[in-house]
């Protein structure tokens, strides 16, 4: 039995792609005029579709090796982006609804404490070192005119006030330390009281108002602004979360939430007032 003819196709195209080769490194040699330079253009145009299919052929093993390899990495590098554009978006909506909350405040009091007191705006540079002290510090200092005992508010309301102060930088102790009491009053029935910081991330709780008077959950404060007070009245300091009558108290527990970001504070205004000045 005679042995199967090979394909003569096959045998002249291995021909046609050595002799290609051949030209395109004799022609390299001997510049870009002449006949080795026309042969290698022919070799070339020969060459070219098998390149172009091969290529063609591999280009998806080579995505999906170097996707494999670089999985873990693409995948971390898009959450990191995913979290940052949610995070920009919560701050966004976050100061967008304490602005709206104090202005709601302010509106039904027609109270405009920011205009009405001069005020110096400035940057929190860095958090309170302190362990059991909720502060931060400012980008401004005396040289700017502040003053310790001096309010600090941002978009929401009330943060603190100065307790230390130096000629280019401010320490401000937020409205949550345990050091910190703010008279309150109530919006809807003028009830007064003493809002008091609970520490980081807890409600304020609010003393001396009695059993009896009318404070609901919802209810908006603003400092009381009363004689020998640290705060002049008006600024929006929270809303009350809770309201209960202690079995056998003579006064309510309440809870407040700050209207102001006491956690991720960055840019404040201090307001340059003090109960002697006014």
């Amino acid at each position: 039995m005679a042995a199967p003819r090979r394909p003569r196709g096959r045998f002249l195209l291995l021909l046609l792609v050595l002799v290609g080769v051949t030209l395109v490194t004799v022609s390299d040699r001997s510049g870009n005029s002449g006949i080795f330079a026309r042969a290698r253009s022919y070799a070339r145009e020969i060459a070219h579709p098998f390149q172009s299919g091969v290529h063609s052929l591999l280009q998806p093993v080579g995505d999906f090796l170097y996707g494999a390899l670089n999985y873990q990495v693409l995948q971390r590098q898009n959450q990191l982006l995913r979290q940052q554009v949610a995070d920009d978006q919560a701050a966004a909506v976050q100061a967008a609804g304490e602005q709206a909350r104090a202005a709601q405040v302010l509106a039904q009091e027609n109270l405009v404490y920011l205009a009405a007191i001069p005020s110096v705006a400035a940057q929190v540079v860095d958090l309170g070192s302190a362990n059991f002290e909720q502060t931060v510090e400012l980008d401004r200092g005396s040289a700017n005119g502040l003053s310790v005992g001096e309010p600090v508010v941002s978009a929401g309301g009330l943060i603190g006030s100065i307790t230390s102060v130096s000629s280019h930088l401010a320490t401000v102790t937020l409205l949550d330390d345990p050091s910190v009491t703010v008279g309150v009053r109530v919006l809807h029935s003028g009830v007064v009281g003493a809002a008091v910081g609970e520490g980081q991330g807890d409600p304020l709780q609010v003393e001396d108002i009695n059993v009896g008077e009318h404070v609901r959950r919802g209810d908006d404060l603003v400092t009381s602004g009363l004689q020998l007070e640290h705060f002049p009245a008006g600024i929006p300091v929270g809303r009350v979360a809770s309201v209960s009558s202690p079995t056998g108290a003579l006064q309510l527990a309440i809870s407040v939430d700050p209207f102001a970001n006491l956690v991720n504070v960055q840019f404040v205004r201090v307001l340059l007032w003090s109960p002697q000045t006014g």
